[in-house]
């Protein structure tokens, strides 16, 4: 039997590993170096690096960078305010709301009132109307027992 290395040897490809399911071959793809990577910024006064740039050229820029900022906060100041429309628009129509809802809540209120009213003078004047048809029958009875105690055949109760 004969070992790991051994087949490598015997098949003259360095690198390859046999195996049951194929052939595996090992990739390097990049040397190692021993350069070390340069800094990604070396500070150096601004005019060595950039010769070209002049007073005038900073000027500009720095004014250019100004009108960005304040550009910026426009827009923010902007966008603020028109959140605090919408907010004040979305408190109006809630306060809107909020009425419509009162006054519906009065006017349902004034109805049951009302009927409640109706209904308290409708017990009233049905009451009266007993009161007075009790009334009519006790004059009615009064009028009969003088009716009969005048008969001159009646003897009188006081009697």
């Amino acid at each position: 039997m004969c070992t790991h290395h051994q087949r490598i040897a015997m098949e003259g490809v360095e690198g390859s590993i046999e195996k049951s399911s194929g052939v595996a071959f090992e990739v390097i793809l990049k040397p190692a170096s021993s350069e070390a990577a340069p800094p990604a910024h070396v500070c150096g006064s601004p005019t060595k690096e950039h010769p070209h740039l002049s007073q005038e050229d900073i000027e500009r820029k720095l004014k250019e960078a100004e009108e960005r900022r304040l550009s910026v906060e426009a827009t923010k100041l902007e966008s603020v305010a028109k959140d605090k429309e919408r907010l004040h628009e979305a408190n109006l129509k809630a306060q809107e709301l909020a009425d419509a809802k009162a006054k519906e809540t009065e006017k349902k209120l004034a109805e049951k009132m009302e009927a409640s009213e109706e209904s308290k003078n409708a017990q009233l004047q049905a009451k009266l109307e007993r009161l007075k048809d009790h009334d009519q029958h006790v004059q009615e009875v009064r009028m009969k027992k003088m009716s009969q105690s005048e008969e001159p055949g009646a003897v009188p109760e006081d009697a």
